[in-house]
């Protein structure tokens, strides 16, 4: 199974990959804070959650996968908010699911599409 991480918050992301090292794949997940009810306020992070969760079953034990809440819906649509502005995220939109120190990543409904995961998961670095 793959190692799962939650990170809620700018500071908490800034904090956690400045302490975290791996020689491992690192896979983040950006995405809407949870409500009450356990689903993000973000429906297209809601949509793709379940192929999400399902593409990670090629990914091998030793992978990281770290979901990283971004906040709630007036953060993430100010066009100051930081998840935007900063050089290693640089969100466009939600949900983004990028393969970390890399270039590669999936955003909106590409996180829906059985295809695109499978490649983002499973290709090899150069």
């Amino acid at each position: 199974m793959t190692i799962r991480h939650h990170v809620i918050g700018y500071e908490n992301f800034l904090n956690f990959f400045e302490n975290f090292q791996s020689k491992e794949s690192i896979f983040v997940l950006y995405t809407g804070t949870k409500l009450e009810n356990g689903k993000s306020w973000c429906p297209d992070c809601v949509e793709a959650e379940p192929f999400i969760e399902a593409g990670l079953q090629v990914l091998t034990e030793t992978s990281h996968f770290v979901v990283v809440e971004v906040g709630d819906r007036a953060f993430w649509k100010d066009p100051n908010c930081i998840f935007r502005k900063d050089n290693k995220t640089q969100l466009k939109v939600l949900p983004t699911l990028a393969k970390w120190g890399t270039q590669k990543r999936l955003q909106g409904s590409e996180c829906q599409s059985e295809e695109l995961l499978n490649m983002l998961f499973t290709e090899i670095d150069d």
